[in-house]
């Protein structure tokens, strides 16, 4: 029954170390402890960024592409390898090489990053004295200050740590191999009470002989390889305040001396540095969160300068667009009018040609006429003979009608109203007008004059009348 319950343990204990997560696995893996050890120790003499704490490692760590992970491997290899101008390129040939050249047994690379950069350390320390030359501490008593001592131990004899990241770490001593009694042995001193255990497991063996081979077939399933510890575990058992104050708390009620020493180490050296940067995590939380909510006021103002900005600029294209269309619709005015203007004047100018046309006329037919009566009344005078009175009296009269219809259209078309706005005729429309002297042409005062709007005789140029007006 015994041998039986050992077994149901065993079995459980193989179900806890399936359940952990893989973030607890980085932290149980003394590998990892000791390699962020040694960058807080000695990470500058590598060129490794000093910023860089447990918890920016370990995010790294659960990252399927770790950025933080490469150049800190890239700065391990640079420091051991003497071939220069590595890059990331080249770091899994390199320290492919590495491992051939220094532990081709037992190379890891490709699938554990932690061993690889842990290992990559180790080697770093084969020579330390290119480390110690680069460090400030160049003291044989500053140096000791690089060695981690033991925090404590509990009633099991596990000891515990904690390292510059102030996380507390326990190692437990690997359990004793258990030694297969030879069949014949020389007596010895405590040979009874080996013959009693003998006869013990002799016993339980008789008892159960179905559980011997099954226990002999599943004693290497809990078998681990050897990670470098020589079978000792090792196990992150506190990261935050509150681990810390649950584990002194496991301790609270103890009566063992030594866990009464760890406990108070722990009250007293590790919980005030815990309790700090908790209230320090909390500042920069808050700080965060206030800048998180600063910037999202500048968004939202942000967003809303650039609605307003959009709403103006929406705005000053309408009314650029209004403007632009004013203008247009002005320049289309000013277009029509200026065509409207220019086919007024053209039609005055036409008018004003006819007119001069008709009085040109009428002053040649005027002359004729007068000539041609001139020489009818010589005639009549005279009495030359060449045609009867009655024909010659009638000549005289007809020239004399001839004349007086001359006369007529003359009063008819004595003055004219013809302005360059377009008004033309015999008309009077109450509006104060001029009119010229010579050509008797009328046109609107308030109209500007210019020597090309009034009337011109084309053989004399312009009318003298705007002189006088």
């Amino acid at each position: 029954m015994v041998s039986s319950r050992k077994r149901n343990i065993e079995e459980i204990d193989v179900v806890e170390r399936e359940e952990p997560t893989l973030l607890h696995r980085i932290r149980s893996q003394w590998q990892f402890a000791n390699l962020c050890q040694w960058i807080f120790l000695f990470g500058k003499v590598v060129k490794i960024d000093d910023s860089l704490d447990t918890e920016d490692i370990e995010t790294e760590c659960l990252k399927p592409n770790a950025p933080v992970l490469q150049d800190i491997g890239l700065a391990l290899l640079k420091f051991i390898s003497s071939h220069r101008g590595l890059t990331h390129e080249l770091f899994d040939e390199y320290t492919r090489r590495q491992y051939l050249a220094r532990a081709p047994e037992k190379n890891p690379f490709g699938s554990d990053e932690i061993q690889i950069l842990q290992q990559m350390t180790q080697w770093i320390m084969l020579r330390p004295e290119r480390v110690r030359e680069k460090m400030e501490e160049q003291k044989d008593v500053d140096q000791a200050s690089w060695r981690i001592e033991p925090l404590g131990w509990d009633r099991d004899d596990r000891t515990y740590f904690v390292l510059d990241d102030n996380r507390v770490y326990r190692l437990t001593d690997a359990p004793p191999k258990q030694v297969t009694p030879k069949k014949k042995s020389k007596p010895t001193k405590y040979g009874s009470r080996s013959n009693k255990r003998r006869r013990v497991s002799a016993a339980e063996a008789a008892d159960e002989p179905d559980q011997t081979p099954k226990e002999s077939t599943e004693a290497p399933s809990p078998t681990r390889e050897d990670d470098g510890l020589g079978g000792m575990k090792w196990e992150c058992v506190a990261v935050t305040l509150e681990e810390v104050q649950g584990l002194i708390a496991s301790f609270h009620k103890t009566k063992d001396d030594n866990e009464k020493i760890l406990r108070d180490s722990l009250r007293d050296h590790l919980l005030p540095i815990l309790e700090k940067q908790e209230e320090s995590r909390k500042r920069k939380e808050q700080q965060r969160e206030k800048e998180l909510l600063n910037l999202a006021k500048m968004a939202n103002a942000k967003r809303s300068s650039r609605i307003a900005g959009k709403v103006e600029q929406q705005k000053q294209e309408e009314k650029a667009k209004e403007e632009a269309q004013v203008v247009q619709a002005q320049q289309v005015a000013a277009r029509k009018e200026e065509q409207q203007r220019l086919k007024l004047e053209k039609e005055r100018d036409s008018r004003l040609l006819s007119r001069e046309k008709r009085l040109k006329e009428r002053e040649a037919r005027r002359s004729q006429h007068e000539r041609e009566l001139s020489q009818l009344s010589e005639d009549n005078r005279s009495g030359s003979g060449r045609v009867s009175e009655r024909r010659l009296q009638a000549e005289i009269e007809k020239n004399k009608r001839a004349l007086q219809e001359l006369d007529d259209e003359d009063e008819e078309d004595d003055w004219i109203f013809d302005c360059i706005c377009g008004v033309y005729g015999q008309v009077d429309d109450g509006t104060h007008s001029i009119s010229c002297e010579k050509c008797n042409v009328w046109q609107h005062s308030k109209i500007p004059l210019r020597l090309s709007d009034l009337p011109a005789t084309r053989g004399g140029g312009g009318c003298k009348a705007t002189d006088d007006n």
